[in-house]
């Protein structure tokens, strides 16, 4: 079947996102924002990860108001920031969307002629990946991580010491040598990258465990977003390390 041309992958805004200027973030998933009229609120901020430069204080960010009627301690959602004019995607729930869609769609090679998506699934000794994507041939395991550092032009994962990341990595191998398919899916969240690499100074175990982990067949997919306040869509496959 023909593959979607990776534009197709996007996901939408509903709503038009509320205009604010980012402050300060504080115990992982909380910062504070001055909205356009004065007001500072506290939004949730869903990515656990440091954000190492994408904390600039007075930059715009856009944030998604809560749903009616939800019982939550916080009334926005914080979705993106402008750094150096262009915008960075700090959701990390939306990649895993973009990689399930791109599934779903055939938008990547990785996919191959896929028959059934599943999310979130049981791996294995206590750990669960992203996506099991059902195929004619063997399955194919996925795992996906946002990445919004950017370093001389290169997109760099983790932003932080991640064990958790590493694990995944040991978990996708695992899979590989029981005679399926894996991969890692990084979605670039900003368009100022040109190539991916593991952040081997913030992280030199996850960088030993990603190169490892590419000797034993893992696959690395690193694929750039375009991000704006009205949608995020794929745009392109970057060049891996």
């Amino acid at each position: 079947m023909k593959q979607n041309p990776l534009g197709d992958v996007c996901v939408s805004f509903s709503e038009p996102l509320e205009k604010g200027f980012f402050i300060r973030r504080y115990k992982r998933f909380l910062a504070d924002v001055r909205l356009e009229d004065g007001r500072r609120v506290t939004v949730h901020c869903p990515n656990s990860g440091s954000m190492k430069g994408c904390l600039e204080e007075g930059a715009p960010v856009r944030l998604t108001p809560a749903p009616p009627g939800t019982n939550r301690k916080t009334a926005y959602t914080w979705e993106m920031i402008q750094i150096h004019g262009g915008w960075v995607g700090i959701n990390t729930g939306i990649p895993n969307q973009l990689a399930a869609l791109a599934a779903e769609l055939r938008a990547l090679p990785v996919f191959g002629d896929r028959v059934e998506v599943h999310r979130e699934v049981p791996a294995g000794n206590h750990s669960r990946l992203d996506l099991l994507v059902e195929t004619e041939r063997e399955p194919l395991w996925v795992e996906v991580k946002n990445v919004t550092l950017v370093e001389d032009g290169a997109a760099l994962f983790p932003d932080a010491v991640t064990s958790r990341g590493a694990r995944h990595l040991e978990v996708l191998v695992d899979k590989v040598r029981q005679g399926h398919r894996a991969a890692m899916i990084y979605v670039v969240q900003r368009g100022d990258a040109d190539r991916f690499a593991p952040a081997e100074v913030i992280d030199p175990v996850y960088a030993e465990r990603y190169r490892w982990a590419v000797n034993q067949g893992v696959q690395v997919v690193a694929v750039q977003a375009r991000v704006s306040p009205e949608r995020i869509c794929l745009e392109r496959v970057l060049p891996a390390e």
